[in-house]
């Protein structure tokens, strides 16, 4: 069993937090059947590191707290945990892209066709293009972007030793 680190859980901690404030500071945006949550971005992580599924589930899941919709929080964090998993399966960040738009489309316009009376596939159509807007238009070239940093990428996205033997990861 892997050990977690005090380093693994400040990374998770603070990518959570970052999930949660990108999606809260664009609230109008973020919930709804129409929806862009800029924060989807930051999806593409989940194909490098199993500790980004973790940060991101458990930022959505915080983040929609925040949606007025209670079971947001069941449906809303439900979509990004399967999302998440597969895209870490996945583990290429182009067809792994379009996971969340699948996720997200079937299950948040489920959640809004019951729950709020939104037409299903309406719903379907307009969560899924948000999250194709968010993932593909946005995350894959910041995703690109940031590989450019030896740095950032150490960091962000490397799959070797760090996830596969988390107890002998060395701190700086």
């Amino acid at each position: 069993m892997k050990q977690i680190t005090p380093r693994m859980m400040t990374e998770i901690a603070a990518a959570a937090a970052l999930y949660v404030v990108l999606t809260v500071i664009f609230h109008p945006l973020s919930y709804g059947a129409v929806q862009i949550r800029f924060s989807e971005a930051m999806m593409l992580l989940c194909c490098f590191r199993i500790r980004w599924c973790a940060a991101l589930s458990l930022g959505c899941m915080i983040a929609n707290l925040f949606s007025g919709m209670s079971v947001d929080f069941l449906f809303g964090t439900l979509a990004t945990v399967i999302a998440a998993v597969l895209m870490y399966l996945i583990r290429k960040p182009v067809p792994a892209a379009f996971v969340p738009a699948a996720a997200n489309g079937f299950i948040i316009a489920a959640e809004l066709y019951f729950f709020a009376g939104e037409p299903y596939w309406f719903s379907v159509l307009t969560v899924a293009a948000g999250e194709i807007v968010a993932v593909v238009v946005i995350g894959l070239p910041l995703l690109w972007a940031l590989r450019r940093s030896e740095a950032v990428s150490r960091l962000l996205f490397d799959r070797g030793k760090s996830d596969r033997n988390d107890s002998s990861e060395r701190t700086p």
